[in-house]
């Protein structure tokens, strides 16, 4: 090997892993599902005796049954659950730090078999110490290629809102199969540019300027998402804050980028944590490997010109640099979100309260 290859092999940067950018989430409890559909806990302090109860409504626990009890330990599997079935699950202490201490917990990422990206918005801890119900809102990408096993579960997860913030476009192109649950409604809200030179210029960033593609990406958020489709998340807002239209469902495409950024408006909204959110919304990485090969099937009319998928990691990569962008844009631009809300987005105080005082528990 030359001197020159040399150095240049020894000096190129080794490629981020999609799960390098995942933020760590901090929380008392996490609940995952491994590939054989065991349940796997664990939580931050050891106890004389942990006892895990299981039911299908997260707010009657008379209902919940015990599943599994351990002794000081963090971590507990259980198995054997209807997959077919949400389950919350009520973990109590008994004995050391957190002796007498309850905490309800569930799967943040939903197990769909053609879904993509579907999570539970809730259980997030405000800064107060209240806790973001489980089962109000749920976020996913597309919808079109839904099982009947899938349609079935969202079915039990009694949906009545389904805002789909795709352009016409992509809805004609992969209409949305939705439930059968009566008094669901499909409200469209397509979170798009309405200048054509705005689309253009995106095109040409994502095929012949790809080192920009953060970039562009970042501008999407600032200039169409925040600053002109303000009227959507606000009606957003207004809905969510009615309770006979939840559970809800908020999805795009992917469900990662105008469906992050309104998930993380309204948990801000609701206090959480601005790291926690940053967090939440770098879990969309999780699903790199479908974004990437739905790019990939796209790609093949434009491979002439010398596009790959490789080119374009960065346009399905999920970032909290770009999120945090379009936050600090917000807050400049706007002075708070209070006020973004308020005065560009029409949400009232009357309906932000409503949104707190409906969505926060305490979950002492």
């Amino acid at each position: 090997m030359s001197p020159l290859n040399f150095f240049a092999s020894a000096t190129k940067p080794t490629p981020k892993t999609p799960q390098s950018f995942i933020l760590p989430l901090v929380e008392p409890v996490t609940v995952t599902r491994s590939d054989d559909n065991f349940i796997h806990f664990q939580w931050q302090e050891v106890a004389e005796r942990t006892v895990i109860f299981a039911g299908s409504n997260p707010y009657k626990f008379a209902e919940m049954a015990p599943v599994i009890t351990v002794g000081s330990a963090r971590e507990a599997l259980v198995a054997g659950l209807n997959t077919a079935v949400r389950h919350y699950f009520r973990l109590e202490f008994r004995g050391g730090a957190w002796d007498g201490r309850s905490l309800l917990v569930a799967e943040r990422v939903l197990p769909m078999q053609k879904g993509v990206n579907l999570r539970d918005a809730g259980g997030y801890y405000t800064k107060d110490g209240q806790m973001v119900r489980w089962g109000l809102l749920y976020r996913s990408g597309s919808l079109s290629r839904l099982t009947q096993g899938d349609l079935a579960y969202l079915q039990r997860l009694g949906v009545q809102l389904v805002c789909d913030l795709r352009t016409m476009d992509e809805r004609q192109k992969q209409p949305d199969r939705l439930p059968d649950v009566p008094g669901l409604v499909e409200r469209p809200l397509p979170m798009e540019s309405v200048d054509r030179w705005e689309r253009l210029r995106g095109a040409f960033t994502v095929f012949f300027r790809k080192g920009r593609i953060d970039d562009f990406l970042l501008k999407g958020y600032k200039r169409v998402m925040i600053d002109g489709n303000a009227h959507v998340i606000g009606e957003i807002f207004q809905r969510l804050a009615d309770p006979d239209q939840l559970p809800a469902l908020i999805h795009c495409t992917a469900g990662k980028d105008r469906t992050g950024l309104v998930v993380a408006l309204l948990l801000l909204t609701l206090g959480v944590p601005e790291e926690t959110v940053l967090a939440d919304y770098t879990l969309s990485n999780l699903f790199y490997a479908h974004f990437r090969k739905a790019i990939a099937a796209d790609l093949k009319q434009v491979a002439p010109w010398g596009v790959s998928v490789d080119d374009l990691q960065d346009l399905f990569l999920v970032k909290a640099k770009t999120l945090q962008g379009a936050l600090d844009h917000l807050r400049q631009t706007y002075g708070s979100l209070d006020n973004y809300l308020r005065n560009q987005a029409g949400v009232s105080d009357e309906t932000i309260a409503k949104l707190r005082q409906n969505w926060l528990i305490d979950n002492s």
